[in-house]
C-alpha cells in the first residue's frame, strides 16, 4: 500500500431531503376513500351498516394498508439513501481522517548536535545572531576536530558529536529499545563510534548499523526491513523500530588525498519512534517533526509544493523560512521558481552558500537546522534536496497541523430495520383481518412464520447491506494511506 499525495476522495453525500408529511395524509386520504367507496359499493342490501365488519372494511383495513404502504414509501424513499448516504459518508470521514494523518507522520527528533565550519550556524542564517556567513565556493574545515594520540579524527568526531546527548543517550540505551544508524563512507567506522562511547563511559554495547551515503531515508516509512515482522498466515505485522535511535552521520576529507571539493560538516540527531511517542506523550517533547516527504521529478517541483501544500501538514500562515543545498541546474532553478510562486513569502536560506559545497551528509544537516529553528519558535520550515532525477520536498515542524475532521450525527448508519419491521407487522395484521376463517389455522401460522423469517431476514439484510457499502467503497478508494 503507498500513499498518495492527490487521493481520490469521493465528496460528501449530502443529507437526503426526506418526503414531506403531506405526501402520507393524501395517502392515507386515497386509500381510505377507496376503501369506504369500495365497502359502501359492495355492501349487501339490507344489511345494517352500524356493524362491527362495516368498520373492519371501512376503516380498520385501511388503515393498516395505510401503515404497510407507508413503511414501504418511506423505506425506498427515505431510509435507503440515507442508510446509504452515512455509510458512505462514515467510510469517507476515516479515508480522509486516516489520509491526514499519513499524511502528517514522520520522524520526532528528541535532541540534535550539528558541527559546521561556522558557529552558531542555524541562528546566524536566519538572522537571529550575528551576521550570515557567507563562504559560497570555498572548501572549509571542522579545524577543532582534530586526532590525538591513540584516537582517530573519526573517533574524535563521533565523541564530539555524542557528548552533548550523553545523559539522554545513558538513558535510552538502558530502555534496551536502542541504536545507533551511521551515515558515512565507511562501514569500518563503526569501530571508531564504538571506542568513542566507551570513552564517554556510556552504558552496554550499542547495536550499530551503517548505510552509505547514496541510501535515502522515508520519514514516514519503514527504515530497515527487520524493523517490521510479518506475523505468520495473516497480512499484520508487528512494529519493531527501536524507541530511540542515534543517527550520526559525517563528511570529513582525508588528509594528503589531493584538493577537495566538499566542506566538512557532521550532524547527530537522537530520534524516537512513533510508538514511543504515543506511549510516552507526557514524558517526551520533541525538539522538531520531520515530515512526511514528497519527491517529484525537477519540472514537476511546482506540482509537488502544491501538493505538499494542500495536504495541510503545517499552517501555511506561520511559513517563513526555505533551506536548500546540493540543487543544482534544473532542480535549483525550478525550485526557487516554485517556491517563488507558491503564495507563500519564504526567505531562502542554502547550506552551500553559508559553509561552501556539500557532500551528501548536507540532507541531514539541513533538517536538523531546520529543527533547531523550528524549536526556536522560527515556526515550520520548508527543506529542498536533490534526489536521483528530481527534488524532495518536506516540512520541519514543532508540531503537525491536527487532525480534525469532524464527526456529523448523520454518519451514524441505523442498523435497525424499523421501516421493514413495521411494514411485516402491518401486513400481518392486514391479512388476519382479511382472513375469511375466524380460527387460527394452518394458513395463519404457516403466514405468521414465513413473516417471522421475513423479519429475521430484514435484520440480516440490514447489517449484510452495511457491509458491502463498505466493502464497495474501500475496494473503490482504499489503498491510498
Amino acid at each position: 500500500m503507498s500513499f498518495r499525495w492527490d487521493p481520490l476522495i469521493p465528496d460528501e453525500r449530502p443529507e437526503a431531503e426526506p418526503l414531506s408529511v403531506w405526501v402520507y395524509v393524501v395517502l392515507f386520504l386515497v386509500i381510505e376513500s377507496v376503501a369506504f367507496a369500495l365497502t359502501v359499493v359492495t355492501w349487501p342490501t339490507g344489511v345494517p351498516a352500524a356493524s362491527s365488519k362495516f368498520v373492519l372494511y371501512a376503516l380498520a383495513v385501511p388503515v393498516v394498508a395505510w401503515f404497510m404502504l407507508s413503511a414501504m414509501l418511506y423505506l425506498l424513499s427515505d431510509e435507503k439513501p440515507a442508510f446509504s448516504a452515512a455509510v458512505r459518508n462514515a467510510c469517507r470521514w476515516h479515508l480522509v481522517t486516516d489520509w491526514q494523518h499519513s499524511s502528517r507522520t514522520g520522524v520526532a527528533i528528541l535532541d540534535s548536535v550539528i558541527l559546521a565550519p561556522e558557529p552558531d550556524l542555524a541562528e546566524r542564517m536566519l538572522g537571529l545572531e550575528g551576521n550570515a556567513p557567507e563562504n559560497p565556493g570555498r572548501v572549509m574545515a571542522l579545524d577543532d576536530v582534530a586526532a590525538t594520540e591513540g584516537v582517530s579524527r573519526e573517533s574524535a568526531l563521533a565523541e564530539k558529536l555524542m557528548a552533548p546527548l550523553a545523559s539522554m543517550l545513558a538513558r535510552a540505551m538502558l530502555e534496551d529499545s536502542f541504536e545507533i544508524v551511521m551515515q558515512c563512507d565507511r562501514q569500518e567506522m563503526a569501530g571508531e563510534v564504538r571506542a568513542a562511547w566507551a570513552r564517554l563511559d556510556l552504558p552496554k554495547n550499542p547495536r550499530i548499523r551503517w548505510i552509505d551515503n547514496s541510501q535515502e531515508m522515508d520519514f514516514a516509512g519503514v527504515w530497515f526491513a527487520d524493523d517490521h515482522r510479518a506475523l505468520p498466515y495473516t497480512s499484520y505485522f508487528i512494529d519493531q523500530t527501536p524507541g530511540y535511535r542515534l543517527l550520526l552521520a559525517w563528511h570529513l576529507n582525508e588528509a594528503g588525498s589531493g584538493e577537495q571539493d566538499k566542506s566538512e560538516v557532521a550532524v547527530a540527531l537522537l530520534v524516537a519512534s512513533r510508538k514511543l511517542i504515543a506511549e510516552q506523550k507526557n514524558k517526551l517533547r520533541p525538539q522538531a517533526w520531520l515530515l512526511r516527504q514528497i519527491v517529484g521529478d525537477a519540472d514537476q517541483v511546482d506540482m509537488s509544493l502544491a501538493l505538499l501544500l494542500k495536504a495541510e501538514q503545517v499552517p501555511e500562515d506561520r511559513v517563513h523560512h526555505f533551506w536548500r543545498s546540493r540543487l543544482k541546474g534544473l532542480a535549483q532553478h525550478a525550485t526557487m521558481g516554485a517556491v517563488k510562486n507558491c503564495g507563500l513569502a519564504l526567505t531562502p536560506h542554502e547550506l552551500d552558500h553559508a559553509v561552501g559545497p556539500q557532500a551528501p551528509v548536507a540532507r541531514w544537516v539541513v533538517q536538523a537546522l531546520a529543527a533547531k529553528m523550528a524549536h526556536y519558535g522560527q515556526g515550520p520550515q520548508l527543506v529542498a534536496l536533490p534526489r536521483e532525477r528530481g527534488v524532495v520536498l518536506n516540512f520541519v515542524a514543532k508540531e503537525p497541523s491536527s487532525v480534525n475532521v469532524p464527526w456529523k450525527e448523520r454518519y451514524d448508519a441505523n442498523l435497525f430495520p424499523a421501516p421493514e419491521l413495521i411494514a411485516c407487522f402491518s401486513l400481518w395484521a392486514l391479512v388476519l383481518l382479511m382472513s375469511p376463517s375466524k380460527e387460527w389455522g394452518t394458513f395463519e401460522a404457516v403466514f405468521t412464520c414465513t413473516i417471522v423469517v421475513t423479519i429475521i431476514l430484514c435484520f440480516v439484510w440490514r447489517f449484510w447491506e452495511h457491509r458491502l457499502l463498505v466493502n464497495d467503497f474501500w475496494e473503490k478508494y482504499g489503498g491510498q494511506t
